[in-house]
């Protein structure tokens, strides 16, 4: 009952991705999970327990993989990490990557260079739950890992959307968390990452995170959460685009302080894109005057100015600028 509640309760930039969103793409021969040749690696070199499979979710869970020995990866592999509630490949109402995946392998990649796995589930009454805690961050962490070294790349592409972004960039960075399940350290920064697209991220939190729903809603929360702050200075509406007081910061989420005040290179090609009509982040995309999609340090952007949240990600426009910003195009 108490999912329930926190459900109904939460305002609907948190839960407009389970109701508003692109139909699931059809008619794509886009299937998982990971291929067999590359869940035996991952048992053979102690990733079992990570179960990146995602085999609960069938062939929709995970993807990527080498089919034998003979399978070459010729391309720089791209590892999509998906947002709250979706999924690696189409499950359900959602689509995950399954329209990007499929223009990729359109233009010429292979499934053992284009990588996804799930986390979380799909439950729109556990999407108010979920933070970038010490469990989600590391086992996405160990996956990076994992496919770097599967590969043999020198280099990876990242690909995230919405909480994806967060969790990416802080998978990439390394360093501590103190979350709701625990404090942890990651490691080290991974210096192998050439382009990094961060697609509708809530770097700077969400205004709907305000008080009071940061009071219930543990993915509003202060610590690991999308806590945008309750002021800055003498203004109190978050969502305002021009500030009609001086705003020189504001206290927010200690997890998004951390990585947007932390100067580590993220890539040697950081892209922000995000829409000014963002279903689920809303305001225009703005927080305390600022974009929250726009990573800090980004080398490029883009605006879409008619996009829903999950269009950002997966309409055709959409995936055709991500696979033109991974390969330089644009």
């Amino acid at each position: 009952m108490l999912r329930f509640v926190l459900f109904i309760c939460l305002p609907s930039a948190i839960v407009s991705t389970a109701i508003r969103h692109s139909p699931a793409v059809e008619g794509q021969k886009v299937e998982g999970p990971l291929t067999p040749h590359f869940q035996a690696w991952l048992s053979a070199n102690g990733y079992g327990a990570d179960q990146f499979a995602r085999t609960d979710y069938g062939t929709q869970g995970s993807y990527g993989g080498r089919q034998d020995d003979s399978d070459k990866v010729v391309k720089t592999p791209v590892v999509f990490i998906h947002g709250n509630t979706d999924s690696a490949l189409a499950a359900g109402i959602y689509s995950g990557f399954t329209n990007n995946i499929a223009y990729f392998l359109d233009k010429g990649y292979s499934t053992s260079e284009l990588y996804a796995t799930s986390w979380g589930d799909v439950s729109m009454l556990n999407s108010s739950l979920r933070t970038h805690d010490c469990a989600t961050t590391s086992r996405l962490r160990r996956f990076l890992l994992a496919v770097q070294a599967y590969t043999g790349a020198d280099k990876l592409h990242i690909i995230g959307h919405s909480m994806g972004v967060t969790l990416g960039r802080k998978i990439v960075l390394g360093g501590n968390i103190n979350a709701n399940d625990g404090n942890c350290s990651i490691g080290v920064p991974l210096r192998f990452i050439d382009v990094f697209v961060g697609v509708s991220g809530a770097n700077y939190g969400l205004c709907n995170c305000a008080a009071p729903f940061d009071a219930f809603a543990p993915t509003c929360n202060h610590n690991d959460g999308f806590w945008p702050g309750d002021s800055c200075g003498d203004n109190k509406v978050c969502g305002e685009r021009t500030m009609k007081h001086p705003c020189d910061g504001v206290t927010y989420s200690k997890f998004l302080t951390d990585i947007n005040q932390d100067f580590t290179q993220l890539a040697k090609r950081v892209v922000s894109t995000w829409s000014s009509v963002d279903d689920m982040i809303m305001y225009g995309d703005q927080t305390w005057g600022k974009p929250t999609s726009l990573i800090p340090r980004s080398t490029d952007q883009k605006i879409y100015p008619n996009l829903t949240h999950m269009q950002t990600k997966e309409s055709d426009e959409a995936v055709a600028d991500q696979y033109n910003f991974v390969n330089r195009l644009v």
